[in-house]
């Protein structure tokens, strides 16, 4: 994790990065116009444009083909048009740059490269912990370079998905709350509406719901810890993709077969997660725990910017 110190400010300080590049708007919006933005991306935006992309694939394509291909496009075709809608919202409304969301050019690439380390390693605690706990690895049944060639474009789909959540609900919701009013209060408001977004998702649990509020919480700390939003961006997609397209977790409630191995939902559930995949278990709860606690404790022997 890149924590360094000529880039961090302490965290849910006024004077942390993401809140001052959120103040460089001519406008500062209200909480209630901060929310209506978000939700107005999910709804005309990203539903209809998912909504679309399914019926083009399966209108195209037989069955088979497009279980494999439905989730590759639909997180390109379907997020896409969020980085497009924040642009034009902050040229016409906030008046300011597209990097101000937290995606300045330095230590991007360091910062990048080690959220996809951070991510690679709590995914493979929390896997492991599953196991012990009754997970059922199973050979996955794809292989070759066909196989490897889905698996890495399922990642680079991962890269649009999951950066465009954190640009939105870390990059424009957190810091634009945060700024006008507590740094406490965008954390909090960002993370409900995380994951009030993710609350329709199929076989979702009191605990999955819980567990999502909780991811949120840990996303805007690491991203408050590096002042920014490469590394919880490039975490984000490493996790989704190490979850479900490369170890066969479910994700989010839907079946995937993973590249390695495909576990199966048995076992205890109440920390597997079940159905609903590894962010519905206490094995997920107890390592999103212990990484918010690890960045507080780094980020907090360090001295803020002067």
């Amino acid at each position: 994790m890149t924590l360094r110190e000529n880039s961090v400010t302490t965290i849910l300080k006024p004077d942390n990065r993401m809140f001052t590049l959120a103040r460089q708007g001519k406008r500062q919006p209200s909480a209630l116009e901060a929310i209506a933005v978000v939700l107005t991306v999910l709804v005309l935006v990203l539903i209809p444009s998912e909504m679309l992309t399914r019926l083009v694939i399966r209108s195209i394509f037989q069955d088979g083909i497009a279980s494999t291909t439905d989730t590759i496009v639909q997180n390109v075709t379907g997020f896409l048009p969020i980085y497009l809608s924040l642009w034009v919202w902050l040229r016409w409304s906030s008046k300011r740059p597209f990097r101000t969301l937290g995606l300045e050019k330095r230590d991007a690439l360091p910062r990048a490269l080690g959220g996809a380390l951070v991510a690679g390693l709590m995914i493979a605690v929390t896997a492991v912990l599953a196991i012990i706990a009754g997970a059922e690895p199973v050979k996955s049944q794809t292989s070759g370079i066909t196989a490897l060639g889905i698996g890495l474009l399922s990642l680079l789909a991962y890269l649009v998905q999951g950066p465009a959540e954190e640009v939105l609900f870390r990059g424009w919701l957190l810091p634009v709350i945060g700024a006008r009013y507590r740094p406490w209060i965008g954390v909090l408001v960002s993370s409900a509406v995380f994951s009030l977004a993710h609350a329709t998702s199929s076989g979702i649990t009191l605990l999955a719901f819980l567990n999502l509020l909780l991811f949120g919480i840990f996303a805007a700390v690491y991203a408050l810890a590096e002042g920014g939003l490469w590394g919880i961006c490039v975490w984000h997609a490493v996790w989704n993709w190490a979850q479900g397209d490369l170890l066969g977790f479910a994700l989010d409630g839907t079946p995937h077969s993973g590249l390695l191995t495909s576990i199966r939902a048995s076992g205890l559930d109440l920390i597997t997660g079940g159905a609903f995949g590894l962010e519905g278990g206490l094995a997920a709860t107890a390592v999103l725990v212990i990484a918010i606690g690890t960045i507080a404790t780094i980020s907090g022997r360090r001295a803020p910017l002067t």
